[in-house]
């Protein structure tokens, strides 16, 4: 019986996964994201993911891993000025210049978190993501860009406070994130693990040149196939894999959505336009990884894990729940599963009502909700079985 050739995909899953084990399934939506996605003709609109979790995670080696390709654009220190910084008479000063069909890494950005300038930073990212270039007044003159910018961003972070996410919300949604996991590793097996690094294992660095060498090898052969771009053949994209991912917009529209706590009716929803096509344009770079010019129903694997990271945590979590149990849960169970009080349970339940995403079960004995049924669409096992896969 013949042997089947691995293809391009599998061969870097295979040498990433020997090295960095169970990080693939980051680093792949990583690169179809912020990389991939740049070999597509006619796409305008900047995409931006920041990975979230422990520094345990490995979130800046898998950044590393895309430091040498040649559309990375790489910067250890993130300062927004450096977009347009106004300084005369300094060639190649300003970033965003530089940016134009390139994607920005940064291994560490907790610090732009932290800056009291937080707001007036997010306003300027928040222009400049919307790819239309940037301009601003000086005691100079004018400086900036006019012309359209279309770059990537992906970037590292430990976490997001939550009173973040109401800025976020207040100013505009431009940032989607991906949650990597610690690993349930036992100690015996951290042991284990350890002294076969020291025993047998190639050197940290060693790895990281052998998994870089192996992600420019794999864009290299993309390129070479497209060498004028990637021409997409919208008339293949499958329907059903669309209509899941407009489907998967509107239940991050809600799931973000900013509640006024004086008045609910006020509540502020992202308008899902940008939203639909950057989950769009993830999937057409995932298609493409796998050498397709076209979207399947698998492709929306990506944009599912993007999906529910770009929520607020504990909204995430209580949709999980949701997921977990059919659709349908109780004040018991949530307080059981969450070790929330009765009180903050009933105050989630309350607001994925103001949000449009649940509705309240007439039950006498206990507080009930239910998912509506525009999102009853997450109940289908093969969009749970895809969305099990990242969490």
């Amino acid at each position: 019986m013949a042997t089947r050739t691995l293809t391009d995909f599998e061969q870097l899953e295979s040498i990433i996964e020997r090295y960095f084990p169970d990080k693939f399934d980051y680093l792949k939506i990583v690169l179809a994201a912020g990389y991939s996605t740049l070999f597509i003709n006619g796409i305008t609109q900047p995409i931006s993911l920041f990975l979230l979790g422990d520094p345990s995670t490995k979130k800046s080696s898998l950044l590393e891993i895309t430091r040498n390709l040649d559309k990375v654009l790489w910067s250890d220190i993130f300062s927004p000025a450096s977009f347009i910084s106004g300084a005369r008479d300094i060639e190649g000063g300003d970033l965003l210049p530089r940016l134009r069909n390139k994607c920005l890494v940064t291994p560490e950005l907790g610090v732009l978190f932290k800056d009291r300038n937080l707001p007036q930073t997010l306003g300027l990212l928040t222009r400049l993501l919307d790819g239309f270039g940037y301009v601003r007044h000086t005691g100079f003159g004018e400086v900036g860009i006019h012309e359209n910018v279309r770059f990537n961003w992906c970037a590292a972070i430990v976490k997001i406070q939550p009173k973040h996410w109401d800025l976020f919300g207040h100013l505009g949604h431009r940032l989607l994130f991906l949650h990597m996991e610690n690993g349930n590793e036992s100690v015996e097996a951290e042991e284990d693990r350890l002294v076969r690094m020291i025993t047998e294992d190639r050197d940290y660095n060693e790895k990281l040149a052998i998994c870089r060498n192996s992600v420019n090898n794999f864009f290299q052969n993309i390129q070479a196939r497209y060498p004028n771009g990637v021409t997409w053949n919208t008339a293949m994209d499958n329907p059903r894999a669309k209509r899941i991912i407009v489907r998967a917009a509107l239940m991050l529209k809600s799931l973000r959505g900013t509640i006024d706590p004086k008045d609910a009716t006020n509540t502020i929803f992202e308008e899902p336009t940008r939203l639909t096509q950057s989950f769009y344009n993830i999937c057409r770079g995932y298609a493409l990884m796998h050498d397709r010019t076209h979207i399947i129903v698998n492709d929306v694997e990506s944009v599912l894990a993007v999906m529910l990271d770009s929520a607020p945590p504990e909204r995430k979590k209580l949709l999980l729940a949701l997921l977990e149990q059919n659709g349908e849960i109780d004040a018991d169970q949530y307080m059981e599963m969450s070790k929330h009080g009765y009180k903050r349970v009933l105050d989630d339940f309350t607001n994925f009502e103001t949000l449009n995403i649940v509705e309240f079960v007439q039950d006498n004995t206990v507080k009930k909700i239910k998912l509506k049924p525009e999102f009853s669409w997450l109940l289908d096992k093969k969009i749970l079985k895809m969305i099990k896969l990242h969490n």
